[in-house]
């Protein structure tokens, strides 16, 4: 039996995309996700503009080697069930996990293993963060009050505090390697915490800034500020991670739109036609792109002069929602397609 993907809540056309607005259906994790980040220099790095038509800039950031790859697992295969009976699914990178549970008008998430300040930190929740009301877009807000236990190098302690969700702007992404995207949504998380150890009192603050697509179910770009005072005085960190496929999804900024593409049937189940006009007989191919950004299938298609009707054999690609990339020369295009 073929595996049913989450649905996207939008409409995909690159060169007319509605704002991204966030779902439990295009952003709350489930078991079976897979997917990379990548670590930046953050150097110079803030998190620009709020509102609507704005341009977040980062063509120029630096891209680090460090590659995270991330997965959506099963709570009890992280042997934590019992502390975090609540939650419904681990996002596990590397040794660490984040916990989460979603209905379809939230997302929370009940903590897991973190960094602070440099230091192993593992939270429990009690009282969780909401990540998300769905449904999310430019001038939705949400707050909570959270509170609960952590264990570090200071030994067992509670923390109590707020957690706030703002979608805060819409605009263009402008990543490295003149991949653009439009319509993106920017999500700001706030959260300040009290916290008390053994060793003494604090408090810890972080602000994160999640760039959303609707061509990508997770961020194309994280930027977190963090700052943690205590006794031992206080630390500040900034940390930047972008998405290992951005590459795959961005129209480059020497791509113009390919128009009169025409994809059909829609759905489609065996077989799916990319009915296009090729007038220099220019090199072309196509991608299918599943919801988590990942690449299924890349081809070529035979350059012919003039209109050209290329049948699709779908055959291997699960059910579910996917994004067609097609190429033609120095021009794309990108419609979302299901495959039944």
């Amino acid at each position: 039996m073929k595996k049913i993907y989450s649905l996207f809540a939008a409409v995909i056309c690159i060169s007319s995309l509605n704002a991204q607005t966030l779902t439990q259906a295009n952003n709350a994790p489930i078991v079976g996700d897979v997917f990379q980040t990548v670590d930046c220099n953050s150097v110079g790095i803030n998190p620009g503009g709020v509102g609507a038509g704005q341009t977040w800039n980062y063509s120029t950031m630096t891209i680090l080697t460090n590659t995270v790859t991330n997965t959506g697992v099963t709570v009890a295969s992280t042997g934590s069930a019992s502390t975090y009976p609540s939650a419904s699914v681990s996002i596990q990178s590397g040794t660490a996990n984040a916990f989460y549970s979603s209905t379809a008008s939230s997302l929370k998430y009940w903590g897991g293993d973190v960094k602070v300040g440099g230091q192993n930190v593992v939270m429990g929740y009690s009282a969780p963060a909401y990540y998300a009301a769905y449904s999310m877009s430019l001038g939705s807000s949400t707050n909570s009050a959270v509170s609960g236990t952590l264990t570090s190098v200071a030994g067992p302690g509670t923390f109590a505090g707020t957690n706030t969700v703002t979608g805060a702007g819409t605009g263009t992404l402008m990543l490295p390697g003149g991949y653009n995207f439009n319509a993106v949504l920017k999500v700001t998380t706030n959260t300040a915490l009290s916290f008390t150890t053994g060793l003494g009192n604090g408090t810890y603050t972080q602000n994160k800034y999640d760039y959303y697509s609707s061509l990508s179910k997770y961020p194309l770009l994280t930027i977190k500020n963090e700052t943690i005072s205590s006794l031992a005085g206080t630390t500040t960190e900034t940390v930047v991670t972008v998405n290992n496929n951005y590459k795959a999804l961005g129209i480059t900024e020497s791509n113009i739109s390919l128009t009169n593409v025409s994809v059909y049937p829609n759905p489609a189940k065996d077989n799916i036609n990319l009915n296009f006009t090729n007038e220099n007989a220019e090199n072309a191919s196509y991608q299918i792109i599943n919801v988590i950004g990942q690449n299924v299938r890349l081809q070529n298609i035979p350059s012919t002069k003039g209109e050209t009707t290329y049948n699709v054999n779908l055959n291997g690609i699960e059910s579910g929602i996917y994004f067609i990339k097609l190429t033609v020369g120095n021009k794309s295009s990108v419609n979302k397609i299901t495959v039944q």
